[in-house]
């Protein structure tokens, strides 16, 4: 399987049936097959095919998700898209920066390319799934791209980097499903141990999702943090109890 057969493209809650239609045939034009719909409105299916025109292949083939995080469950590599100035802060880089590493991936694991909805994009809680941000570069005049256009300038990079030689060894990821159980268990671990606390606690873990992220950690590695945060709640549940319910210092 090629790599460019192992990309989802996947919009979430898509507000117009035509630029469903229009990313099939970006997506059809850079030699992406894979289209999911995220809690998507009731598709005019006239409208849709008709902004597809030859993709209607693509389109037809399409698969509905309730949530971002069903759609990337199984995935190796998730990444997200984003116009936001905050991404730009926070590291994220552009198509073109981006693609060797998503087709690198791509070559052994399942990766997600994710879109926002068209009026806000994606907001954070679904940024916190993805481990890499796309931005797309701009002119200061008018930054706003429409969907498709977004889509296909991604599957441009992507079509682009697929006919260079891969760079360096492919290596299975561990999915996301397994990722978020990870998050999920160091959250309650760090808790237990006075580590985060209410006023910061989210901004704490969104730092550490970023840097568990770009560690792009495989099975084994996810096991061992696993068995970390095991660990430190154990060892929390050890601790003389302060009249608070936290443990005294």
């Amino acid at each position: 399987m090629s790599a460019l057969a192992r990309i989802r493209v996947v919009l979430v809650r898509p507000r117009d049936a035509g630029n469903v239609g229009a990313a099939a045939r970006a997506m059809k034009n850079t030699g992406l097959a894979r289209l999911v719909l995220v809690a998507p409105p009731a598709l005019d299916h006239a409208r849709a095919a008709a902004l597809a025109v030859h993709a209607h292949d693509v389109l037809a083939a399409r698969t509905t998700c309730e949530s971002l995080a069903d759609a990337v469950a199984d995935c190796g590599l998730v990444v997200g898209t984003s116009g936001r100035r905050t991404a730009v802060g926070a590291g994220a880089l552009t198509p073109r920066a981006l693609a060797p590493e998503i087709l690198r991936v791509a070559l052994v694991s399942e990766v997600a390319l994710v879109f926002g909805p068209e009026d806000h994009g994606l907001p954070n809680h679904e940024l916190d799934l993805c481990q890499r941000v796309i931005t797309i570069p701009t002119s200061a005049a008018y930054a706003s791209l429409n969907l498709a256009q977004a889509v296909l300038l991604c599957g441009y990079e992507l079509l682009l980097a697929d006919a260079l030689p891969p760079a360096g060894a492919a290596r299975t990821l561990a999915p996301q499903e397994r990722r978020e159980l990870l998050y999920a268990k160091l959250e309650t671990a760090l808790s237990a141990i006075g580590f985060l606390k209410r006023d910061s606690a989210e901004h704490v873990m969104r730092r550490l999702r970023r840097m568990l992220g770009r560690a792009d950690l495989d099975d084994e590695e996810v096991q061992i943090l696993l068995g970390l945060a095991r660990q430190i709640a154990w060892a929390a549940a050890q601790l003389p109890r302060s009249g608070s319910g936290r443990p005294s210092e």
